[in-house]
């Protein structure tokens, strides 16, 4: 039998449809991604109110550089370091500043030094206060300002004492005039000026050294009573002072020393001993019972000084055993 032409392609196309369909599929590659772009990380505008701040500063510094004030200049550049610590030319002039303030103190307190050694006093002052400027935390300063201050006030006393007119020749008794008898000159002589710079110092705030003094006098004049009166008077009219201004405790050890500087029992301050301790007794007690609950170890120390000061304060001693007891059992669990 034969095929019409148009049988004929359309077999052929259909045989070649079906050979199509069993063929595998051409794989198409897709072509690479590509690579990353880099990130560039962006910096924030800076802040308005930061650069304001750091204007200021700048401003600040360098007025106070220009007044010679170094110390002022080295705490205006640690702020703009803060603000900026990224800043290299602030980090150098900072480092700069440091060292240059490092060294005019030593050379100050060189000078100082020296001129304390020379006696001149006034120079010796105004170089340890240069060193207090440009370093308030320098710790030798201040010493040697009290030193200063010591020796001015002896050279004042000794300058009084050479002031004062020479003894009268003593007079007979067919001589002696009329009149009251002439009050006895105090034992010691001329160590009364010593007494004087003491009370001086202990006046001024030098308790230490004045009270040194003091004791040092009083050993070496012990029959002296009435200058023992009087420095008994002083140490305990610095001890009011002290107690005015919330001291207690180092205004009972003044008016302790007063007592025991005086040489006996007497003294209007004598009454003020016991009522202090009281006080001193009770401000411990108050510590003491607000640390119980957070702080064991304070609080025992508190209620113990607590005791020391006033040993009839029962409720310091019954808080006292209470937290001795807590402590006991904290330390069985443990």
């Amino acid at each position: 039998m034969k095929l019409s032409p148009c049988r004929t392609l359309g077999a052929i196309l259909g045989g070649a449809l079906v050979l199509g369909g069993c063929a595998p599929a051409p794989v198409v590659e897709a072509p690479p991604a590509p690579p990353p772009r880099p990130t560039v990380a962006t910096v924030p505008p800076p802040n308005a109110r930061v650069t304001a701040m750091l204007t200021q500063q700048r401003r600040l510094a360098d007025a106070a550089r220009q007044a010679g004030d170094l110390a002022s200049v080295q705490t205006h550049l640690e702020i703009l370091a803060t603000l900026a610590p990224d800043d290299p030319a602030i980090a150098r002039e900072l480092t700069d500043v440091g060292t240059t303030i490092d060294n005019e103190v030593r050379e100050q307190y060189r000078l100082g030094r020296t001129a304390l050694a020379a006696g001149e006093l006034e120079r010796a002052q105004a170089a340890m206060l240069r060193v207090l400027a440009l370093d308030p935390r320098e710790p030798n300063a201040p010493t040697a300002l009290r030193e200063i201050e010591r020796r001015r006030l002896t050279r004042i006393q000794a300058d009084r004492v050479a002031k004062l007119p020479p003894p009268e020749e003593p007079v007979t008794k067919s001589r002696a005039p009329a009149g009251p008898a002439p009050m006895p000159a105090p034992e010691g002589g001329n160590d009364a000026f010593a007494v004087d710079q003491a009370l001086e110092l202990l006046r001024a705030g030098d308790t230490a050294s004045g009270l040194r003094d003091l004791k040092g006098y009083v050993a070496a004049n012990p029959g002296n009573h009435a200058a023992r009166q009087r420095i008994g008077a002083a140490v305990a009219e610095r001890a009011q002072d002290l107690e005015g201004q919330g001291q207690r405790e180092e205004a009972l050890r003044l008016y302790e020393q007063a007592s025991a500087l005086r040489g006996d029992a007497g003294g209007p301050w004598a009454a003020r001993l016991e009522p202090l301790r009281k006080k001193i007794s009770q401000d411990y007690f108050a510590k003491g019972t607000r640390a119980f609950r957070t702080n064991l170890p304070q609080a025992i120390r508190d209620l113990e000084a607590s005791v020391r000061f006033d040993p009839g304060n029962a409720q310091a001693a019954i808080k006292l055993q209470e937290a001795r007891t807590a402590r006991e059992k904290l330390d069985r669990i443990k």
